[in-house]
This record gives C-alpha cells, sequence and structure tokens, in this order.
C-alpha cells in the first residue's frame, strides 16, 4: 500500500529562475512536477511561473502580466503574486539551478524565509547551485537564507564544500541536476547513443545571446569563431543544422546570435529551428535528431549527454566546468572559454564524425545522482519523518 504523503509535501510552492523564457529552467518544472508526485507523493504542487508550454493550467499560479511590466510596478506585482501562492502552499521548495549567487536588500527569497520562520512551514532546495557569490554582501544574505533551508541537494561538489564550511545546519545531500531525470518525466527510456551518421550528419546548437561577466570584445571573438566555425564544418563536411534557442526572453535571450547563425549557413544545408515557445518535449525530440553538437547554453549539453548525443560545450561560467568534470567529458571533445579561432571549432565538430570517445560518466548514474535530491529528502514517501 502507497504510504500518505507528508502533510508538508500535499501542496509545494515551487520557485525559482522561472517565467524567463529558458528551456533549462522550463525542464526544472516539468521534472519537479513529476518527481514531487512519484517520490513525494504531492497532490497539487504549484509552480511560481507564468503559464508553460509543458505543464498543465493547474500547475502554474503567476500572472504574465507581472513578466512584461518592468520596474516597481512589476516586481510589486510579482511579489504579491507569490505572496498569496504561499498563503495556500505546505512548504517551499527551490527547484533547480543558480538561484543562490547574488541576493539584492529586497529579494523575495526574504520573503520566503520569513513565510517559514512565521508558519513552520519547512523550505527545501533541490538540484541547486551555491555561489560563486558575486560580492561579500550578497554571501552574507545569501547564507543567513540558506541556513534556514531544511533540506539541500546541491548539483556540484563545489556547492556542498561552500554550505559545509559555512556550517549549515540542515540535511545536505551531493546530488545532481534535476534535468537527468527529464527522460523519465517525459515518460521515456534513457534513448541508445547516437549511432554514427551514415550519410547526412545533423548539429545541433545552442548559443548564448548575453554573458554578463565577459566583455564586448571576449563576447564578440567567441561568437565570431563559434559562427565560422560552423560554417566552414557545413562547406566541409555533408552537416545539416539545428539551432535550438533556448532562451527567448527579449532582452536576456539568444535570438539575435541565432538569427546570425541560421544566415551564415543559409543555402548551405538543411536548417531547423526549435525554440523555448515550442516547449520542453519538442526541444528534447529535436536533440535526439541530432548527431553531434555545439553548445553553450549548459542544458543544452545536459539534454545532448542524455539523448547520447557527442558535444563540445563552451564553458562561459563555471558550472559548465562543473557539469563536463562531473560527466568525465573526454579531453577531445573540450572547447576553451574563448575559443581560439575558427578552425579550432571546426576541428573538434569534424572530429566527432568519427571519433568513439563519450564521457566517463554513465547517463543512468547521472539520473540516479539527480534522484538523489528526492529519495534522501526527509519527505520521500515512506522516510522518517521531517523534524519540522
Amino acid at each position: 500500500m502507497r504510504p500518505e504523503p507528508a502533510p508538508a509535501a500535499r501542496r509545494p510552492l515551487v520557485v525559482g529562475y522561472y517565467g524567463m523564457d529558458n528551456v533549462g529552467d522550463n525542464a526544472f518544472c516539468v521534472v519537479v512536477d513529476w518527481a514531487l508526485r512519484a517520490y513525494w507523493g504531492s497532490a497539487a504542487p504549484v509552480f511560481a511561473a507564468p503559464p508553460l508550454v509543458d505543464l498543465p493550467g493547474d500547475r502554474t499560479g503567476m500572472d504574465p502580466r507581472w513578466y512584461v511590466r518592468g520596474g516597481v510596478t512589476g516586481r510589486a506585482g510579482t511579489l504579491l503574486n507569490k505572496a498569496a501562492l504561499l498563503r495556500r502552499s505546505s512548504m517551499v521548495v527551490f527547484g533547480g539551478g543558480s538561484v543562490f549567487r547574488e541576493m539584492g536588500p529586497l529579494s523575495e527569497k526574504k520573503l520566503f524565509s520569513l513565510f517559514s520562520r512565521v508558519s513552520g512551514h519547512p523550505m527545501a532546495a533541490l538540484g541547486v547551485s551555491v555561489g560563486p557569490f558575486l560580492s561579500p554582501v550578497a554571501e552574507r544574505r545569501l547564507l543567513y537564507v540558506l541556513r534556514r533551508i531544511d533540506f539541500i541537494g546541491v548539483r556540484d561538489l563545489a556547492s556542498a564544500e561552500i554550505l559545509r564550511s559555512a556550517g549549515h545546519p540542515g540535511l545536505l545531500v551531493p546530488a545532481g541536476d534535476l534535468a537527468g531525470l527529464l527522460p523519465e518525466a517525459l515518460g521515456e527510456p534513457i534513448p541508445p547513443r547516437a549511432p554514427r551518421p551514415a550519410r547526412r550528419a545533423r548539429l545541433g546548437v545552442t548559443l548564448l545571446g548575453v554573458d554578463y561577466e565577459a566583455g564586448d570584445e571576449e563576447s564578440r571573438r567567441r561568437e565570431d569563431a563559434l559562427i565560422e566555425g560552423i560554417r566552414a564544418l557545413v562547406l566541409k563536411e555533408p552537416v545539416d543544422v539545428t539551432v535550438f534557442v533556448y532562451n527567448t526572453h527579449p532582452v536576456h535571450g539568444d535570438e539575435r546570435v541565432s538569427r546570425r547563425l541560421r544566415a551564415a549557413v543559409e543555402g548551405l544545408c538543411d536548417i531547423r529551428v526549435v525554440t523555448a515557445r515550442d516547449g520542453v518535449r519538442a526541444c528534447w525530440d529535436e536533440m535526439k535528431r541530432c548527431d553531434l553538437g555545439l553548445h553553450m547554453r549548459l542544458h543544452g549539453a545536459v539534454f545532448a549527454y542524455l539523448a547520447g548525443v557527442p558535444f563540445t560545450l563552451v564553458p562561459y561560467q563555471k558550472k559548465c566546468d562543473d557539469f563536463l568534470d562531473e560527466i568525465a567529458q573526454p579531453a577531445s571533445l573540450r572547447l576553451g572559454r574563448v575559443p581560439r579561432d575558427p578552425a579550432e571549432v571546426t576541428r573538434i565538430l569534424a572530429a566527432m564524425l568519427t571519433d568513439d570517445a563519450v564521457p566517463g560518466l554513465s547517463r543512468v548514474d547521472f539520473a540516479d545522482r539527480a534522484r538523489l535530491n528526492f529519495i534522501r529528502a526527509p519527505w520521500a514517501l515512506g522516510a522518517e519523518p521531517s523534524p519540522r
């Protein structure tokens, strides 16, 4: 007989960097929605997000108008909307991503911490990374909130070490990226590895529209090298291209650079385009049709890895290097933060057409690490009751 869920797990409010038109963050929502019901017995998880293509309408609770209004009005509307969702929730769950790097004086994390303290409802964080903090002030504020979180599953060992060094008093579990459970959440097995293409190969690409940690000159050189390297590959080898636009946000998104790539290979090969507006499942299905990949978006690389597609990832942030180290990505498939020139990009991509190098970590193990975020939590079905 299936055990009853813990009271706190019945109606969790899931918060994160949602509503920003990003496939990676939307994938967290798909996974958490499935896993909370499967592993915690949650009947009605609600996401502090506007309507998403991949979730039923009753799973999201944010009014989309607050995401198109800027300034004080938009921030106030968002905060009031989340406060209303909190009143009907049984706990707060931070669902995935790099949400613990920066915190301003008016951060909504203060609201969540206050809610937990006043209501006695617990907080959890699943598949998150902690740091590197953007300032000492942000570090102090974030560690104050993190100490209030009863259970934290981190996706990388560096985050675990930061929390241990800070003396985190709650339950801390080194786990994995939530997207590791995406195939299961979509009701699929992990697919077999992509066979070596017999005729024309298909290259999947995600580019990054804005890098807030790089200067304009560095970003321009990198963008030029990647696009010119892809064009040279298409001229040299029988390769078609699928352009994945993982972020369609009008300010922070990737549409400009993706249009530039498409223009560079127009007329040279078959081109497909799939975007965040098409949804997580559409991006996953198209990734499985690829034979090799070049990615800047971390979750473009994660999708390729899960699909068994050889790929190279441009490590524009530390989280990218952490992922490559975790899966033991072969050195032959690695690019630097800024490729030396287009020829380096072309060489690495062309080698994937014949090279059999694969990451050292099995995809089953990667998925099992992601699963720890849920089965090691005190609200997992069959677990000991939470002290809170």
